[in-house]
């Protein structure tokens, strides 16, 4: 059995977990539509959309449809924007260069190390 922290998949589909419970669903009466970098495999993406379904629709009016795409960044700037803000955090924690965080705090919700 592979080790949970070296299972990239895994821990991918974990801390989206984690991120998906920040997120308030009650505002949510028209449509919830997810979108993430498409780095899967077809079995990965059907997995981790499995995993996100149960996950999302046990919070979420079911008169409310949930749509999960999986699209490349270089085709959907608000990725882009999240890759940004990811850089960032990631240069505080491994290059502790908190240059480009500083800039833009007040527009991060949640910054955190995941200890597994």
């Amino acid at each position: 059995m592979q080790d949970f922290c070296q299972d990239k998949e895994r821990i991918y589909n974990y801390l989206s977990y984690l991120v998906l419970n920040r997120v308030s669903l009650n505002d949510s009466h028209v449509r919830v539509i997810i979108t993430v970098d498409k780095r899967k495999t077809r079995p990965q993406i059907r997995e981790f959309n499995r995993h996100i379904i149960a996950q999302v629709e046990s919070r979420l009016n079911p008169h409310v449809p949930l749509e999960i795409l999986h699209m490349s960044s270089q085709e959907v700037p608000q990725l882009q924007a999240a890759d940004l803000f990811a850089w960032g955090i990631f240069r505080k924690y491994e290059r502790k260069d908190t240059e480009w965080l500083n800039i833009f705090s007040a527009r991060v919700v949640f910054d955190g190390i995941y200890k597994g």
